[in-house]
């Protein structure tokens, strides 16, 4: 038997493959890509309960479509949902009847036969769930129930973990004007998403915002006054991108995003509110408005999500260049040109 298809042997397996993560989110990739070999299912989903509004939210999930997750976020944990993470015990269903109150309640987006909720146990407190269910096949036994409990507990220590590590990090890997990852710390993250996306064929936006307004800062103001400036923008910025989003400081005055999951059109949108909280948010000395300049090349496909770091960046400099030249300064998005050319 092949170590990974042990709970002793997968658990090796995953806590070094996530050894070199730098977020809870990545570690999190690697436990479900994993997961797909060491147990078989329908669908797979890590669900958190929101500690301000109590709202559920899918934090990364496995065979469920992006509308769904959409829809989903921002619903009332049912009372099976409650029991689990209160009680911190997991739950093992099995021949509910189809549109019955409780099988509407658990079931996510897909139908199915048999479903397992494990709580997610975080400093002795249950603050998610982990779902999975099967739609044919073999049903889930109270061994495989037992085995997803032990991966919620993983989850939680994790989380623990990189709550502890984070400090630390920021010290190596943050950029300390801005609060947003150095370049040097970028280059390894979006490796491992374009990875990430080839593997499991979902697109990738890159994006380049200019602050147009940081050299002047700099030669009026003075240093500290631009990276004032840098690190507002910044948090305006991080209002736009979910967890798995990548967010560096790519030169002086240029941050450099990643949007996991984002095509053309969610990108197109998202540079659009990005210009326009910037514009609203971030005042300037003596009420000055600033802009930034934004560009952005959307990755759709094997082809594009083959090329290397280098040029999908030069791609998005490309559109950069044609946003600073726009007469209505608006941000430039377009796809990589080999697709353009196609």
């Amino acid at each position: 038997m092949e170590p990974t298809r042990t709970l002793g042997g997968w658990l090796v397996h995953v806590l070094k493959e996530s050894d070199s993560a730098m977020s809870f989110e990545e570690a999190l990739h690697v436990i479900m890509d994993s997961l797909k070999d060491y147990f078989p299912c329908r669908s797979l989903a890590v669900i958190m309960i929101d500690d301000d509004t109590k709202e559920l939210r899918i934090k990364i999930s496995r065979h469920v479509s992006y509308t769904f997750v959409k829809q989903f976020q921002g619903r009332a944990p049912g009372p099976a949902a409650e029991r689990v993470v209160l009680q911190q015990q997991p739950a093992l269903y099995a021949d509910l009847k189809p549109g019955s109150p409780e099988y509407r309640e658990i079931k996510m987006e897909h139908d199915f036969q048999s479903a397992v909720l494990a709580p997610i146990v975080r400093n002795r407190r249950g603050v998610g769930y982990i779902f999975s269910d099967r739609s044919n096949g073999e049903p889930f036994t109270e061994s495989d129930m037992l085995h997803l409990q032990v991966i919620g507990l993983l989850v939680g220590g994790l989380m623990e973990k990189f709550d502890l590590m984070k400090e630390r990090r920021a010290l190596s890997v943050i950029d300390d004007a801005t609060g947003v990852l150095q370049y040097k710390s970028f280059v390894p993250a979006f490796g491992r998403e374009l990875a990430r996306a080839r593997e499991h064929d979902y697109e990738l936006g890159v994006i380049l915002v200019a602050v147009a307004a940081f050299r002047s800062y700099v030669e009026t103001h003075g240093i500290d006054k631009a990276h004032a400036l840098l690190a507002e923008t910044a948090a305006v910025l991080k209002e736009q991108l979910g967890e798995t989003d990548l967010l560096a400081r790519f030169g002086a005055d240029e941050f450099v995003i990643c949007l996991s999951g984002s095509g053309i059109d969610d990108t197109r949108a998202k540079t659009v509110r990005m210009a326009t909280d910037v514009a609203d948010h971030v005042i300037g000395q003596g009420g000055a408005e600033i802009r930034v300049a934004i560009g952005a090349t959307v990755l759709s496909g094997e082809r594009d999500l083959k090329m290397n770091a280098q040029d999908i960046l030069a791609a998005a400099g490309h559109r950069l260049v044609e946003a600073k030249a726009a007469p209505d300064g608006g941000p430039a998005v377009g796809p990589m040109p080999h697709a353009a050319k196609d």
